[in-house]
């Protein structure tokens, strides 16, 4: 901002599970940005990727709880227990992210038929939460 430039956009605070997310303005943004259907598609693959972090997590620690003992020294102890704690957060983490992400997609999709001609996906964004059909220019909102 000093150099005349516009000034950078920061995303607010948020706690730990919420992400800061804007709510309506962040699908919007990607959906215009992308289309709707890349938009969707990166959705999902993202939500699964989260998924199959969560599901190795899992495994790590069920791996890890399986070769806990208490007969090696402390440091190896402190080593399991941390990696144990860790990949039970990233899964805990993991399988929210993949629910909130999948959630928005399928709550997005549901709404992407045009209720005037029943056309998917055929829609141009003209607004943050509404669109207009390509084919028989009826306006409805995707986002809520």
């Amino acid at each position: 901002m000093r150099d005349g430039s516009t000034p950078s956009v920061r995303k607010p605070p948020g706690v730990f599970f919420s992400g800061g997310d804007n709510g309506a303005v962040e699908p919007a943004d990607s959906i215009g940005r992308l289309g709707f259907s890349r938009w969707y598609e990166r959705r999902l693959i993202e939500g699964h990727a989260w998924f199959v972090s969560a599901f190795s997590s899992m495994i790590l620690v069920a791996v890890c709880m399986e070769e806990l003992t208490f007969k090696g020294g402390a440091a190896r102890l402190l080593a399991y227990v941390s990696l144990v704690l860790a990949a039970t957060a990233l899964c805990i983490y993991g399988i929210f992210r993949y629910q909130r992400i999948i959630t928005e997609a399928e709550r997005v999709g549901e709404r992407a038929t045009c209720p005037g001609c029943g056309v998917y996906a055929r829609f141009k964004l003209f607004s943050a939460n509404s669109v207009r059909c390509r084919k028989c220019s009826h306006e409805w909102r995707l986002i809520d």
